[in-house]
């Protein structure tokens, strides 16, 4: 049995759910288990609240949980090493995704055992075959959008509109900024706007950010737009309207990507960063089709 762990923010169980719907294609006895720590970092599991997507708190699954939990604890080795022999020869075990997020289409082989995957498996290579399953399960509930979302949706349609995300926050914490942080500078942003006005005329940029205050002191001018009005557990509306902006300038980081994935407009332009992580090139992070923009 193949069990995908699902954690972290919304855009890494979306990433972690799309893989899993094209390995349940694979092999139907594939199950998603909900990586509780996520209850306390983030919003908990967000694709019931924004997509209607179940997870049942079965006894069951809790004993799948609690397996895995000893099976991926790596601290105290010489006292854990017996069960970990034990669990090897029983064929439990944990496939953790390498730290360059390149597709390996050994992952998507059933193998006998138990498996428990756990990594953000973003390439869109792990599930560009079920591709319209996925379309099929992220559809956002309308009814959940208040009148400001509503009312800046129309203003999305009604001009040339093109999404800029900007995450900072977390991202600045010691430990992230040299991986992640340091990535989408000014500078990247700049020259992606730059970008931008060469092909589009009129363009209207919808800002969407973890930071408003830097993000108006850096961006000024009647063509930038401000949505500041979704946070929390609301924070998924600004997905939905970035993914209704006809073009999209993103962060590194999974919110944006899925947002701009979702938008299925044939005539997108999607930019992103040539490096996703500060230090590393990765080739399997962005559809073939995204415009990278040297961020350096």
């Amino acid at each position: 049995m193949d069990i995908v762990i699902l954690f972290n923010g919304l855009g890494n169980q979306m990433s972690q759910y799309a893989f899993y719907l094209q390995k349940k294609k694979i092999s139907n006895d594939t199950r998603i288990l909900f990586e509780r720590k996520s209850d306390v970092i983030h919003n908990g599991f967000e694709l019931d609240a924004v997509f209607g997507i179940e997870y049942k708190h079965t006894l069951f699954n809790r004993f799948l949980y609690l397996i895995y939990r000893v099976a991926a604890y790596k601290k105290h080795k010489i006292i854990i090493w017996p069960i970990h022999l034990i669990f090897k020869l029983l064929g439990i075990k944990v496939i953790d995704e390498n730290r360059e997020y390149d597709f390996h289409q050994a992952h998507l082989i059933k193998k006998n055992g138990l498996r428990f995957y756990a990594g953000g498996w973003h390439a869109e290579k792990y599930f560009i075959d079920v591709r319209d399953n996925v379309l099929n399960a992220f559809q956002f509930k309308m009814e959940d959008l208040d009148a400001m979302n509503l009312n800046m949706l129309e203003y999305i349609n009604s001009v040339n509109s093109v999404s800029i995300h900007i995450r900072r926050g977390d991202y600045l914490d010691a430990q992230n900024y040299h991986v992640f942080g340091s990535v989408c500078t000014i500078g990247y942003y700049e020259k992606a706007i730059e970008y931008v006005k060469n092909y589009l005329s009129d363009p209207i940029f919808f800002i969407f950010t973890n930071d408003i205050l830097w993000s108006r002191q850096h961006f000024i001018g009647s063509e930038y737009v401000f949505v500041d009005f979704n946070y929390g557990k609301w924070s998924w509306r600004d997905m939905f309207l970035i993914s209704r902006c006809k073009h999209h300038i993103n962060s590194n980081g999974s919110f944006s990507w899925w947002s701009a994935w979702l938008d299925q407009k044939h005539e997108k332009m999607v930019i992103v960063p040539e490096r996703y992580i500060a230090y590393k090139d990765l080739k399997d992070i962005y559809p073939v089709d995204w415009i990278k923009i040297n961020n350096y």
